[in-house]
């Protein structure tokens, strides 16, 4: 991490810090206990959180720079599970606190406590949808609306919940605070959600050219003969078709595959495999669509680099690499490259004539072995991948070479735990997942960096708030009034169960 990265993380700290410290500067001490205090500052922990988490998922162009948008989303859902955790713990604890069951499971509280279980149940339906929507087979776009519909709902349910039952919400200065940050939530989402697109640029399809099997690559030109956005090799774009006779108007991520050395137009080649993907084929020339980019990270000119470059693509993960290998060639660049490309039959490969031109005729020294898995009368390699294939096939020593994969999950996952037993260091193997819907990713470098902030932040939240509550209970484990029920606390609802449940969404995190 950089200066940039680490001033941008503080930030985040920072903001999540601050309603923290205002509680404290404001009002140091209280008649409530330490164990209450921990409950209503890690409530207000867990709802700065969500309200971080339409920013983080905004689509903001600098923060993509910075960290790429597949990182971002991963912190996302991070700090989503870290939220959840938290606010189970508040009412756990606000329960131990109060010495009875009423407050968690009775139905006769006031009807801001009410308020907040319902809340409570709906952000466990969108965590627990989010991590596993596709076991219940829920399709991308209707996650999607279930997503944002949930995470607004929550928003506005935790304001007000908070804003009657937090004791410490009296405070004017915090007041003001809890006034801007939902609407300032709400703008980003509904920017997001509903007027980036109304701004974007607007493209018109040039053509549509099969590739493979049911591969299709598709051009897209400005409609008013302007240059398309710049972007480097390897990056996505999202495309929403909004004027096509036979797509629905939705939005989706893919591949930039052109050069950015073409000037003309972008492309995209998209293989028909999901519920909208699989109608692609009948787009049309002359459809309009719009596109806002680039995005991701994903290219060989944003890394710095000592070996060779190896290329490990599966089926459609051939996209970014494409445009890669037509940019270095197009820049005349005359560095060693090598290429494996899975696929299930000769008729699944695409951008077959091309590779083979940028191997034969170009400067660019590139070697590609194709490799098929289910084609019994194909010469050459056959099976899925193993570091045997890298011996074979890659000079020198191959824990210097970078690596960059791109294709399903599991195959990714797959790949970079063999390059991990030939001791490739993580900070030379390069990929980011597409389909961002999925809950899990490739353990990249990139990937361990944001678990290991996500926790790290966590873990200082954690200590401020025990400090915090510490100090404005005087350390009195129980408040004046709680001291009558003390016979009647519940061992069930101990700090060990808090535990358990900070263990919980670290287990949650790895998967």
């Amino acid at each position: 991490m950089n200066s940039k990265h680490i001033f941008v993380v503080s930030s985040y700290f920072i903001a999540m810090a601050i309603p923290l410290l205002m509680v404290y500067g404001l009002m140091p001490t209280t008649e409530e206990g330490f164990i209450a205090q921990i409950g209503m500052l890690m409530g207000l922990s867990g709802i700065m959180m969500v309200f971080f988490q339409f920013i983080i998922s905004a689509r903001i162009k600098w923060l993509d720079r910075l960290f790429a948008y597949n990182n971002l989303i991963d912190f996302h859902r991070r700090m989503g599970v870290w939220a959840f955790i938290f606010i189970v713990v508040h009412f756990m604890v606000l329960t131990l606190s109060e010495q009875s069951f009423d407050m968690l499971l009775g139905y006769d509280e006031p009807w801001y406590i009410n308020l907040g279980k319902i809340t409570f149940l709906i952000l466990l339906v969108q965590v627990l949808v989010s991590i596993g929507h596709k076991k219940i087979s829920v399709g991308y776009e209707r996650w999607r609306t279930m997503h944002n519909v949930f995470a607004i709902s929550i928003l506005i349910l935790m304001f007000v919940h908070s804003f009657y039952a937090g004791n410490d919400l009296e405070l004017l200065p915090l007041q003001v605070l809890w006034f801007i940050l939902p609407p300032a939530a709400i703008t980003f989402f509904i920017w997001q959600r509903f007027f980036l697109f109304t701004f974007a640029p607007k493209y018109k399809v040039l053509n549509v050219v099969k590739k493979a099997n049911d591969t299709y690559s598709i051009q897209f030109a400005p409609i008013h003969g302007n240059e398309p956005f710049a972007h480097n090799p390897g990056q996505f774009h999202f495309i929403k078709f909004t004027d096509c006779k036979h797509l629905k108007p939705e939005e989706h991520p893919f591949t930039i595959s052109s050069s950015p050395t073409q000037k003309s137009h972008l492309a995209s080649t998209i293989k028909a495999s999901g519920d909208f993907t699989s109608q692609i084929h009948q787009i049309q020339e002359g459809d309009r669509v719009k596109i806002i980019g680039p995005f991701g990270k994903m290219s060989h000119v944003e890394k710095s680099y000592s070996g060779a470059l190896v290329f490990i693509a599966g089926g459609i993960g051939i996209t970014p690499f494409a445009s890669m290998l037509q940019y270095m060639a197009d820049k005349d660049d005359q560095r060693e490259v090598m290429l494996f490309y899975f696929n299930a039959t000769e008729s699944d490969i695409a951008f077959r004539e091309e590779l083979n031109h940028i191997s034969e005729n170009t400067s660019l020294k590139l070697k590609v072995v194709h490799i098929l898995s289910r084609q019994d009368n194909w010469e050459g390699e056959k099976g899925r991948f193993d570091t045997e294939l890298l011996k074979k096939y890659c000079s020198g020593t191959l824990s210097e070479n970078d690596y960059y994969v791109c294709g399903p999950p599991l195959m990714i996952n797959a790949v970079i735990k063999d390059l991990r037993k030939l001791q490739v260091p993580l900070t030379k193997i390069h990929s980011e997942m597409f389909g961002f819907a999925a809950s899990g990713s490739p353990a990249t470098h990139h990937k361990k960096q944001a678990q290991l902030v996500s926790r790290l932040i966590v873990l200082a939240l954690m200590v401020l708030v025990i400090l915090l509550a510490g100090l404005r209970s005087d350390w009195k484990l129980f408040g004046n009034d709680a001291q009558k029920n003390m016979h009647s606390v519940s061992r069930s609802f101990s700090l060990g169960q808090e535990l358990g449940l900070i263990k919980m969404g670290l287990q949650i995190e790895k998967k």
